[in-house]
This record gives structure tokens, C-alpha cells and sequence, in this order.
């Protein structure tokens, strides 16, 4: 380098002296070389705009633009004048305009900026979605026309906007294909600058889109709470279930003619009907997750579509479908037919003048947009599951109660209202969503969407036979058992002295840790309920853990979620029992703590 004037130090960090004698290569990095640069300029005469990268005196790199042209030096040689400018600032702009236009593709919602007579400057692909119109037919173009049904209300909210700063409304439009939409729309107005002239900002969604999402949100809001009271309910329902069913078991031991065995079979059958549905609760509720696997779809359609056609009037005619090269599910099987069959039983009712009913499976890809749009889904692959009917459709006015606890429109001979909401707690605990299309006298379709799994699991193996209720006898040992349920403690108490062991008793945690301390030496095994007030049940065990290290526990529970039974893990449990169960049951489960041969629990 020859010379450099002051604003080359500034550039560079180098002062002027330091930069002369240098070679244009010791300062450029990763970019052009001076041999390059010089045979440009002597091809051409000059360049412009030439990138480049340099390394300033403080090792900081910097963008920057040359313009070079063939000069004559001092003497009459050749030489080259370099004008170089600083492209650093130029360079984050632009990626800062990518990285909004990559924000703008990921927004559901139309994003519009036109300039001060009405002309599209930017079209994202959420407007094109919208309207049906491509970003290369709209830019340059005016908005709305064409595509609004009052010409003069748009005038007025562009005019607003620029004049008070932001207008917001409802507005009619059109699509491109002359379908009717009113949109939400929020116009706000973009200052200029140097190199852009003033406009305006236009966000704007379907109206009608935007009030299903709103309600979408309510009756989340609203599930939540219901099932924050209904899984409190299911948990009361359990104990209150849990000494009967015990009780059932004394009554038999005790009676032997078959009008009052008789009697206790009603009993048992209704405990178990009682049963089966707080577990529908409780699955609506919590989604608890039992065992899954890798499953695939058109055997479980197959073994669906039997049942229907044993089980469901002849003028239902019945359609299966399933994708060919259809993804597995990782999926608890039970439940899954469980979904099916609550669908299939809710579309043979809405048609009781018979119908075609549509079972369909395929892959489907959800992306970003349409995740936007679908409350509790996530963009990836997943495995759509449709049952659709020609039935009555669901009137508008119910539609967004249909999936509560206990809401039916059916009489109380067909329903308890469960299926729909324990339907979408099963879909919710496999991390999936559900979809409904329905019109009134036109049919419904529910699509359920469960996630696609390439990652096979083991299936569960069988379990080990049952130990008959003769060799579940006890030889003594003693027992703690905490519960705050003064009828289960009794009953429980009443089938284990029976059974041949010794009870105690306390009635909270508290109690408990002080029944075990004056009685550790000889106690062999505590059983507590996991919910009590005071000291629950995970406290106690960690306090207990503290007198004796080794002390076996076996948890009762009227409320088996998974977050509850994590809670355990860490604390070394022997079992955990789902209330109500009998005493065949719990005795198996003791013989196994206490060390006997393994018994299935």
C-alpha cells in the first residue's frame, strides 16, 4: 500500500505510517487475495461493489466493500486507488431482515406491509394461505382490490392508520376464488427512512379462525378446572369403594348358602361397574400412562371393525381404510381400541336410522402453521385415526361441552357422558390432539391425531400366575397400616388379623411415624395411603427411611397418577396399590414383600 488516509485508520485500527508498505494480503482474510484484486482491475478498467473481509489491528474482523479503478502513481506507473467502505452494518441488517422474513413464515397470520397509496410491499405466506394468492401475483400490486367487499372501509383504515398511528376492525374480504371471509385486522403505520418510504403494517386472521381458537382456549381453561374437580371426586370415590370391596371378601369367608353368595356377586358387579368408571375419571383427568408399545394400526382395525360388525345394527354399513405404508404408534393398545370404540358407539347413536360409518387411518405431517392453529399439537410426523358418520351432527350450541365429564344428550340408560371426555384424556396422555368436522344433519368426523414412532419397545410379558387366596396366610408377622379413612383402617385391619397377622394402626403420618418408633423392632412391613393430611405418605416413608433404612412399604392410592408414582421411585417402595382392591390382592402383595415367592399384584 502506498497511502492511506484518515479514515482508512479507522477502519482498520492501524494508523496511516503502519498501513503504508504493507501488503494489501496481510490484512484480508478469508476473503479476495491481492493478486485477485489486481487482475480485476486490469481486465476490466475498475469493479465496484467487490466483498471482502479484513482483520483489523485489535484481531477484530470487519466486512467491507472496494471499489478499485487503474490510477497512475507519482512516477507514472501504474497503480490502483482503492475506495473501501464498511459493509459490517449492511451485512447485519440484511441478516436481520432474513431473520424477521424466517419469523414472518412461521406466523399463521397474514402479515401485509403496503406503502402510502395502498401498494403490497411484503406478502407472507400466511397471506397467501389467506386470501389464495401468491406473493409474485401481490407485490407491487394494490390491496384489497379485488378482494374486498367495501372498498371504502380499507380506505378508511389505511388512512387511519397513517394518520393516528394504528387502526384495528373487522373488515369484509374475498379470497381469490370469491370465497367470503371476514378478517380480524390491525393496520399500524411504519415510519420511514432513508432507503424506504413510509407504510403500514396490516396483521390480519380469520375472523372465524380466531373465534374457534379463543374458544378453543376456554374449553381448556374449562377442562382443566373439571379435571382438577373430577379427579378430587374419583380420588373420595376410591376409598369409599375400598372397604366394600375388602368387606365383600369377609362376607363370603363367612357365608355359605348360594342365595347370599348370590346377593354378593350383585355387590361385586356393581363395585367392579363403580370401579371401571373412576378409572374413566381418572384416566379423563390425568391421562395416566400404563404400558405401551409399538403398535400397528390395521391389525387393531381389523379386530375394531369385528366387533362393529357382531355388535352394531345391519343398516350400519361400515368403511375401513388404512394407508399402506402407514407409520407405527407408541401406544398403550387398551386404549386405543378404547378410542375407537367410544367413537364408533357415539356415530351408530347419531344414526339410528342407519348410515355409512368411516374408519380411516393415515400419516399426516403437522407443520408449524397448522400446529399454530390446533391446541395441544406439536409440528412432526403423526398417524390421523378417523371415525366419521353420516349421522345428525352436533348442533353448534354443544359443541364445545361435548367433551365435559358427565355432559350427554343420551338418556340415562346409554351413557354416563364419559366416552368423549375420557376419549380425549387417553389421546392427550399419548401427547397427541384431536379434531372435529361436523354439521348439523350432515354427519361428524372426529380425527384423532396420535404422534408416529420409528422406535420399537418390548412388549410387556406376562405376569406371573396368582397364588391361591389358602397360601396368602400369614404367620404372625406384624403390620402398620396408616390411613386417614377410618373405615378402611377397620376393614383392612378385620382381613388381615383373619388372614393370620398382627395389625396396628394409625390414622395420618404423624401417628404412623410415632405407632413405628415404639414398635420397630417387631413391626415387619407398614402399608399407608399416599394422600393424608398432615405427613402424606411419601413424607412418612422419608421419615420412616430415617429409623430404619430397610423397612418395606407397600403404598395404597385412590389416586394413581403418574406424577405421584414418580414421586415414589427414588424411595424404594415394595408395591403400589390402586384403590379399590381386595383382599386376595393385597395379601399377594404382602407374601411379596416379605419375601415369599413372587406373586402377581
Amino acid at each position: 500500500m502506498l497511502a492511506a488516509n484518515r479514515a482508512s485508520e479507522e477502519l482498520t485500527g492501524f494508523a496511516a505510517r503502519e498501513l503504508v508498505g504493507k501488503s494489501l494480503d496481510e490484512i484480508l482474510v478469508e476473503s479476495i487475495t491481492r493478486e485477485f484484486l489486481v487482475n480485476r482491475v486490469e481486465a476490466k478498467g475498475a469493479v465496484s461493489d467487490l466483498e471482502a473481509c479484513i482483520r483489523r489491528k485489535d484481531e477484530a474482523t470487519r466486512n467491507i466493500l472496494i471499489d478499485a479503478s487503474l490510477v497512475e502513481d507519482a512516477t507514472g506507473g501504474p497503480a490502483i486507488h482503492c475506495l473501501v467502505s464498511d459493509n459490517s452494518v449492511m451485512k447485519k441488517t440484511e441478516g436481520h431482515l432474513r431473520e424477521q422474513e424466517g419469523y414472518f413464515k412461521s406466523v399463521a397470520e397474514a402479515v401485509i406491509v403496503l406503502d402510502r397509496v395502498g401498494n403490497v410491499r411484503h406478502w407472507s405466506s400466511g397471506a397467501e394461505e389467506l386470501y389464495q394468492l401468491s406473493a409474485a401475483r401481490m407485490l407491487g400490486q394494490p390491496f384489497p382490490a379485488g378482494l374486498t367487499r367495501n372498498s371504502s372501509a380499507d380506505a378508511l383504515a389505511l388512512e387511519s392508520a397513517l394518520r393516528d398511528g394504528e387502526w384495528s376492525g373487522r373488515l369484509a374480504h374475498n379470497t381469490s376464488s370469491g370465497g367470503a371471509i371476514e378478517i380480524e385486522s390491525r393496520w399500524v403505520r411504519l415510519p420511514g427512512s432513508a432507503s424506504t418510504a413510509e407504510g403500514v403494517l396490516l396483521i390480519a386472521e380469520d375472523a372465524a379462525g380466531a373465534r374457534e381458537h379463543e374458544e378453543e382456549r376456554l374449553r381448556g381453561q374449562r377442562q382443566e378446572c373439571l379435571g382438577t374437580l373430577a379427579g378430587g371426586i374419583a380420588h373420595d370415590l376410591n376409598n369409599i369403594l375400598q372397604p366394600i370391596s375388602i368387606a365383600i371378601d369377609l362376607f363370603r369367608a363367612r357365608t355359605a348358602d348360594t342365595e347370599s353368595q348370590e346377593m354378593l356377586d350383585v355387590v361385586d358387579e356393581n363395585l367392579r361397574r363403580a370401579t371401571d368408571l373412576v378409572r374413566q375419571i381418572l384416566t379423563f383427568t390425568s391421562g395416566t400412562r400404563t404400558g405401551r408399545r409399538r403398535l400397528e394400526i390395521a391389525p387393531l382395525f381389523k379386530e375394531v371393525a369385528s366387533f362393529i360388525r357382531q355388535a352394531f345394527p345391519k343398516t350400519i354399513q361400515l368403511q375401513v381404510s388404512v394407508d399402506e405404508a402407514l407409520d407405527t404408534i407408541l401406544a398403550d393398545q387398551t386404549q386405543v381400541e378404547q378410542i375407537l370404540i367410544n367413537l364408533c358407539v357415539n356415530a351408530r347413536d347419531a344414526m339410528p336410522e342407519g348410515g355409512r360409518l368411516r374408519l380411516e387411518a393415515s400419516n399426516f405431517h403437522v407443520d408449524g402453521g397448522f400446529a399454530s392453529r390446533q391446541s395441544g399439537s406439536k409440528p412432526g410426523p403423526y398417524v390421523r385415526l378417523t371415525v366419521g358418520d353420516t349421522g345428525v351432527g352436533i348442533p353448534r350450541k354443544i359443541r364445545e361441552k361435548i367433551f365435559e365429564p358427565f355432559f350427554t344428550t343420551k338418556g340415562p340408560e346409554k351413557g354416563t357422558g364419559l366416552g368423549l371426555a375420557t376419549t380425549l384424556g387417553i389421546v392427550r396422555s399419548h401427547e397427541g390432539f384431536l379434531t372435529l368436522e361436523t354439521e348439523e344433519g350432515c354427519g361428524t368426523s372426529f380425527h384423532v391425531f396420535l404422534p408416529a414412532s420409528r422406535s420399537a419397545k418390548a412388549q410387556p410379558g406376562p405376569g406371573v400366575p396368582a397364588q391361591r387366596t389358602g397360601e396368602l396366610s400369614g404367620g404372625g408377622e406384624s403390620i402398620l397400616i396408616v390411613d386417614d379413612e377410618a373405615t378402611v383402617l377397620k376393614v383392612m385391619q378385620r382381613s388381615l388379623e383373619k388372614s393370620g397377622y398382627r395389625v396396628l394402626t394409625a390414622e395420618d403420618g404423624e401417628q404412623g411415624l410415632e405407632v413405628f418408633s415404639r414398635n420397630r423392632a417387631e413391626i415387619s412391613l407398614v402399608i399407608t395411603d399416599m394422600s393424608m393430611p398432615g405427613i402424606d405418605g411419601p413424607g412418612m416413608i422419608s421419615a420412616l427411611r430415617k429409623f430404619d433404612r430397610n423397612v418395606k412399604v407397600i403404598c395404597t392410592s385412590g389416586l394413581n397418577t403418574p406424577s405421584s408414582i414418580e414421586a415414589l421411585e427414588p424411595l424404594g417402595v415394595e408395591a403400589v396399590l390402586s384403590k379399590p382392591c381386595n383382599s386376595k390382592t393385597i395379601l399377594q402383595a404382602i407374601k411379596k414383600a416379605l419375601g415369599a415367592s413372587p406373586a402377581a399384584v
